[in-house]
């Protein structure tokens, strides 16, 4: 990779990393202080022949190349055959590179999507503990991986609706400053949205009076949750149509819920979303939730 020429046209970062030269610059000292520190952990997590630093000198020479190499496998997803053309080192070097520098770019940025943690006193402070989602929006994204070997595996990941394996994370978004407040964890593409949302933890975390909105597949979840107020499109009735004001009051609510698309949009900007993940399914979650991350970190720097 030709790193001087992006250096004379800055304008390409955003498009072979996913984020701006600046950006990239802010990113940097953070990341650094991260890997110093898994570099350390790793230097004396076992026994060593040799002291830390000896031995051959590292293909990615740099803390800058380090970052920008993690960034460029999230933004452009190569197979790891065309990354060791890009990058001139061998494949089994881009596996174990990926890997690691995958943990310290979520160190880096972690702090952008963590939702305050508190120990539980009583239940009023369990109804209370995560007042940021007093007000948010909710969406459930799918993308597609490899097909499972195993059988069970093949039928637990397959989606009728896509017609393909995939997996599924929903996102609560802020509606006024369209930050993503956070994410659940990655199950099985075939789960509806509604079903996720009540499996995921937050469902029971969240404050009295809170106020959400989604699309239609969210249907019923104000009945059957006593704190959350959750506003949705009102669904055509069998054999018949929406009055025109029902009609004006779903374009409402469609104009704000449409806030929680942008953050997808910009995360499927990065190939490892929107392609086939060809990794481990173990593997998965960590991408979503990392740039989900930097998704935050690019609102406050831009």
């Amino acid at each position: 990779m030709n790193y001087q020429y992006l250096l004379k046209h800055p304008d390409l970062f955003q498009y072979t990393i996913g984020i701006s030269r600046q950006q990239f610059e802010l990113l940097l000292p953070r990341f650094v202080t991260t890997l110093r520190q898994a570099e350390y952990v790793k230097a004396w997590n076992k026994d060593r022949d040799r002291a830390p630093g000896g031995g051959r000198k590292s293909s990615l020479a740099t803390d800058r190349q380090k970052l920008f190499f993690v960034l460029f496998y999230y933004k452009v997803y190569p197979t790891f055959r065309f990354a060791q053309t890009v990058f001139c080192f061998d494949k089994r070097n881009i596996q174990l590179w990926t890997r690691f520098l995958e943990g310290v770019l979520f160190g880096a940025l972690g702090y952008q999507l963590h939702l305050p943690q508190v120990r539980i006193r009583h239940l009023n402070h369990w109804l209370t503990i995560c007042p940021a989602l007093k007000e948010f929006l909710v969406d459930a994204t799918e993308r597609p991986v490899q097909r499972p070997k195993d059988n069970q595996r093949q039928e637990r990941y397959y989606s009728g609706k896509k017609k393909r394996h995939t997996v599924k994370n929903q996102v609560y978004v802020h509606p006024r400053t369209k930050r993503i407040l956070a994410v659940s964890d990655t199950v099985e593409g075939k789960r509806h949205d509604k079903k996720l949302l009540q499996d995921d933890r937050r469902y029971y975390q969240l404050p009295p009076g809170s106020t959400g909105a989604g699309d239609n597949a969210y249907q019923g979840v104000t009945a059957e949750h006593p704190f959350l107020k959750l506003v949705v499109p009102k669904k055509k009735p069998p054999g018949s149509e929406l009055t025109e004001e029902e009609k004006i009051v779903n374009k409402t609510i469609s104009s704000i819920r449409v806030r929680v698309e942008h953050p997808l949009a910009y995360l499927k900007h990065f190939n490892i979303l929107s392609h086939r993940f060809r990794n481990r399914l173990n593997r998965a979650h960590q991408p979503f939730e990392t740039l989900a991350c930097l998704y935050n970190f690019s609102r406050t720097h831009r």
